[in-house]
Parts: structure tokens; C-alpha cells; sequence
């Protein structure tokens, strides 16, 4: 890939990332009386919003660290933005959503790898 755009696609990456972990502390830590619902339901949402994070950040860093730390250091965002909610007018913490939460990433991280592996074997074979 050339290095121009090999240098934009990173810059997008790392902004999208960046944007995620933001929106997701937002959505997190919103009032309850603010929270507004898909037809998905809460535990769905967790999922969408997580998996997505994590493919976004085995994008964003390829080389360092190590997709394992990624999810690991993903998942204990998602553990403190869940008892931040605490903390959020009329919002609670669940066990439930923190595993939804955990299971996207994990999920996202075994793609991400799964992926990796293909498309490296398929560049040794051309």
C-alpha cells in the first residue's frame, strides 16, 4: 500500500477509535430520563457497540500491543463504565451488560485474529 495512504487510513482509524471510546463513555454515563432505546434492546446495543470498538482497535493497533491486551484492557473500560453508571441519575450497573459487553470484545478479538491469520496466509501465497 502506498505510504500516503497507508498514513490517512491510520489517521481515520485512530480518530474512529477515539470516537468510539468517547461515544461509548457518553452513552454509558447519560441519564436515564436521556437514554433513548433502540428496538434492539440494551443488551444487543452492548454488543453492536462493543464488537464494533474492538475490530476498530485490532484495526487502529496492529503491532502493539498485542490483540489479547487490546481486548483485555477494552473489556475493563467496559467493566469501569459500568459502575461508573453508578453514579448516573436513574442508570444501574449490570453484571449482564458488562458480559455482553466482555463477550463482543472477545468475539471482535477472535475475528480480528482469525482474519489476521487468513489474509497473511493468502499474501504467502501470491
Amino acid at each position: 500500500m502506498p505510504k500516503g495512504i497507508e498514513e490517512r487510513l491510520s489517521v481515520l482509524l485512530r480518530t474512529a477509535f477515539i470516537g468510539c471510546i468517547i461515544a461509548l463513555a457518553i452513552l454509558a454515563w447519560l441519564p436515564a430520563t436521556i437514554m433513548m432505546r433502540t428496538v434492539l434492546g440494551g443488551h444487543a446495543e452492548h454488543f453492536v457497540a462493543y464488537l464494533g470498538t474492538a475490530i476498530l482497535m485490532g484495526l487502529t493497533f496492529q503491532k502493539s500491543p498485542r490483540l489479547t491486551v487490546q481486548c483485555v484492557l477494552l473489556i475493563m473500560y467496559a467493566a469501569a463504565l459500568e459502575a461508573g453508571q453508578l453514579y448516573s441519575p436513574g442508570r444501574h450497573a449490570s453484571f449482564q451488560d458488562l458480559a455482553f459487553s466482555a463477550a463482543s470484545v472477545l468475539i471482535g478479538g477472535l475475528f480480528l485474529s482469525i482474519a489476521r491469520t487468513r489474509v497473511l496466509s493468502w499474501l504467502r501465497l501470491t
